[in-house]
Formats: C-alpha cells, structure tokens, sequence
C-alpha cells in the first residue's frame, strides 16, 4: 500500500528562511547583552553601595564602642597586661557590647598596633596585630584621631571581611589608641542576597528569551505552513477545476473510441480476421476513464449528504465488488465482519464506500503475487475504527509525507489522487482521522477512525 503514517502535508515540517533566523538571533543576542550588562552595571553600582552603607555603619560602631573606654587608662593597662583585675570587666562590658550589635569580634590596640584587649582571646595582648598591615591608611587615620572602615576582603572560604576603626581618646584630647569591630557574617548577607537575586533575574530573563524564541519558531512555522497550505489549496483548487472540465471534455470523445473500437472488431471478425490488438483499446479507454473519474472525485466539491450507514454491511458490499478482482490477484480476504453485529455511524454513505473502495484497490495493488487482505472494527464510544491490514509491499520510505498529496504516486500507471480523496472524505467531510503505516511483520495497515455522530452545524446535508 503506497502511503506513510506521517500527517498530511499541513503537519509537515516548514524551513524557515535564513534571513529571520539571522533577524531573531541577532535580536535575542542584542536583548542578552543588554540585560546582562544593565545587571553587571547594577550589581557593581549597588554593591559599591552597600559597601559604603556596611562599612559606614560599621565604623560608627567602633566609635561607639571607642566612647566607652577611657583612653586614659589604656596605658597603664598595657604595663599591667599580667594582671586580668582590669580585663574581666572589661571583656564582660564588650562582649555584651559585640552581641547587642552582632558584631565577630572586638579589639582594642594602642597606637602602634600593640594589643591591649581582643574579646575572642584570638589575639594575644602585647603583640602587634598581623593583620593591621591590611589597611594602613585606615590605621593612620585612626592614629590622627579620625574613624574609618576598611574594604570589603572576600576570603577564599566565600566569605565577606570589614572592620570598622575609631581612635580612643584621653582627657588632654590625645590619641591613646583606637578600636577595631570586625563584621559578622550577617553583616554581609544583604550583598549575597543581592547575588543570588541578581542571578535570578539573569537566569528569568534568559529563560524568556529562549521561551520566546520557542514561541516564535513554533509560531512562524505555523504562518508559513499556513501560507504555504493557502497557496497549495488554491493552486489545487484551479487544477481541480481545470482538471473537472478537461475531464467531462474528454470522457465523449473516450465513448465514441471504445464504441467504435468493438464495432471494428466485430467487422474483422465476420471478414475473418483475428485482431486481438483491438482488444487493447477499450481496456485502455476503460483505464483513462478510472482515471478522470479520479479526477472528477477530487474536483466535487459538494457537501456531504449525511445519513444512518451500518459500516459492516457497507463494507461487505464493498468488498464484493471487487470480489473478482481479488480471485484473478490470488488475494485472500479475512475479515469478522458478519460477526460484528450493527455498527452504525452517520455519515455519506457513497463517499464513505469510496475511501473503502480506494484502500482495497491500493492493498491489492500492493500484493501482485497474492496474499491475504484482513479487515478489521474496532467500536469506541464517540467513534469506529476500521483497519485494513495487507501482506503487500509496504510502504516506500521516500514518498514520506507527501504521498497524502495530491498528483503524487508510486505506481506506475495511476493519477495520484486515490488517497488524497481518502483523506478528504474521511477528515474534511466527515472529522475523522487516517493514518497508514508499516506492519511490523510485512505488508502495511490503513486506519481510519470515523465519528459516530457528526457535530451540530457542520456545512453538511443531512438525510432523514
């Protein structure tokens, strides 16, 4: 059976041209740059912000914390760094101090870098601070009585580092040392939720870029089938109706020929003479009129005329008339069909005969050394389904999605036109569905799916 399981050529895949994959691209590249460089912009502008917003807020801590020591007694605590009577009220007092305001830690260094006191005990008094060296200008000014904060450090465990300074003062207004309050990690979640959100949003919008090109490769294929069926349907449309009056132009003349060609050979028969080459011309007249009957199946254009059909006794009669066929090809027919009971559906009954009458021919034209044609009805609740299994040739793999068409064969002699009348009649006619397919074994399957009832409104005729 010369047909595929692939829809029609309305569900065919359509190329784009190459100027509007150009023209899309070129377009979503342009939206991701800009987005990805107004969100680097942002980030970067709004990360300097809340540097200086942290870093602001961390420095007024540590003046905060510098108002509560007395400058005065910085140095004699240095001389007595032995003596922990000074230091336990001390580190009570500020690190009720680092808690209240979530601080990491605390410490207290005289001018040089000497440490007087760290909270965390992580620092050892009497030692310079190692990690002063990190900001020196940040250290000068706190030595010339002037608070600050130092940059934000990102360390190599993924985390964030600042330090607010302020100098301590004595009672002559000197500088006696300074503080320094190291940032808690929460100081530093607003900057990495800034990240991750601002990745969010990368992500959102890359994601709707890509959705939107999805939705408009779908969509422009979907105009440029249409415009392509359009097109197809009106260049078929005038074919059709070119075709419709060459046919009933030529079916005369084709008369006259088959007439005359027996009476001519009656006449070399009574004058004695055996011209078995006339015999060809009515069976190639009867051929040519198969074929402009196919073409004048394509051109009708009128409305189905709906009635009550039992699908069963339809197609045994269907089967009969091609019951001679089937004997001189060595086909044997299988089917249940008297076993069925009544399988009624509405529809047009001579068209309905016709997608029949075209599937049979087509399956025993696909077995030319014989074999066996099955018939089988499936009944659903909305609908019927009818498959016609043959054990021929198969389908042929390079006529895929196009053999639905009209014109187009694989025989050697025939229109092309059979099944694309198949298609019409069971899917515009009737709102049914056709698919041919390969069996798994040999030979190939044609289902069609007709609904039992058709909808209300339907451009139709409808018998009573």
């Amino acid at each position: 059976m010369p047909q595929s399981n692939t829809e029609p050529s309305a569900r065919s895949p359509v190329t784009l041209p190459t100027r509007q994959w150009v023209v899309v691209a070129t377009l979503a590249i342009g939206v991701l740059i800009a987005v990805g460089g107004g969100l680097w912009q942002f980030d970067r502008h709004a990360r300097d912000y809340l540097r200086e917003a942290l870093g602001n807020q961390l420095q007024d801590q540590a003046v905060g914390v510098a108002s509560t020591i007395p400058g005065d007694s910085l140095a004699f605590w240095a001389l007595r760094q032995g003596d922990l009577r000074w230091q336990a009220p001390l580190l009570k007092s500020l690190g009720r101090i680092r808690q209240d305001n979530e601080l990491a830690d605390i410490f207290i260094c005289l001018p040089e870098g000497e440490v007087v006191l760290d909270v965390n005990q992580s620092l050892l008094p009497g030692l310079k601070n190692p990690f002063l060296s990190l900001d020196p200008a940040e250290i000068e000014a706190a030595r010339s009585g002037i608070a600050s904060h130092s940059r934000l450090y990102h360390a190599l465990d993924d985390r964030y580092y600042m330090t607010g300074y302020a100098p301590v003062f004595d009672v002559l207004g000197e500088v006696a040392g300074f503080v320094g309050v190291d940032a808690s990690v929460g100081y530093f979640d607003a900057l990495s939720g800034l990240r991750r959100n601002l990745l969010l949003v990368g992500a959102t919008v890359v994601a709707l870029v890509a959705l939107l090109m999805i939705l408009w490769v779908v969509y422009a294929q979907r105009l440029a089938r249409t415009r392509a069926l359009l097109l197809r349907n009106e260049t078929l449309s005038a074919m059709g109706r070119m075709t419709a009056g060459i046919a009933h132009e030529i079916r005369n003349p084709l008369g006259i020929i088959k007439n005359t060609a027996q009476l001519l050979k009656e006449d070399l028969r009574e004058q004695g003479v055996d011209a078995a080459m006339v015999d060809y011309i009515p069976e190639e007249v009867d051929r040519l009129n198969e074929i402009l009957s196919g073409y004048l199946e394509f051109a009708r254009q009128a409305p189905p005329h709906f009635t009550e059909v039992e699908l069963a006794r339809l197609l045994q009669r269907t089967l009969r008339l091609l019951e001679q066929d089937f004997q001189d090809a060595k086909v044997t027919v299988s089917d249940t069909l008297s076993q069925c009971g009544e399988v009624t559906i509405e529809a047009d009954m001579r068209r309905v005969q016709q997608v029949y009458l075209n599937l049979f021919l087509n399956a025993l034209q696909a077995m030319p050394d014989g074999g066996t044609l099955e018939i089988q009805i499936d009944e659903g609740r909305e609908s019927v389904t009818t498959k016609v299994l043959d054990t021929g040739v198969g389908l042929p793999k390079e006529e895929s999605g196009r053999i639905f068409e009209p014109f187009v064969t694989t025989k050697d002699k025939g229109s092309g036109l059979g099944l694309s009348v198949v298609r019409r009649i069971v899917v515009e006619d009737h709102g049914g569905k056709v698919k041919l397919e390969n069996r798994p074994q040999k030979g190939a399957v044609a289902t069609v799916i007709l609904p039992r009832r058709q909808r209300i409104g339907t451009n139709s005729q409808r018998g009573e």
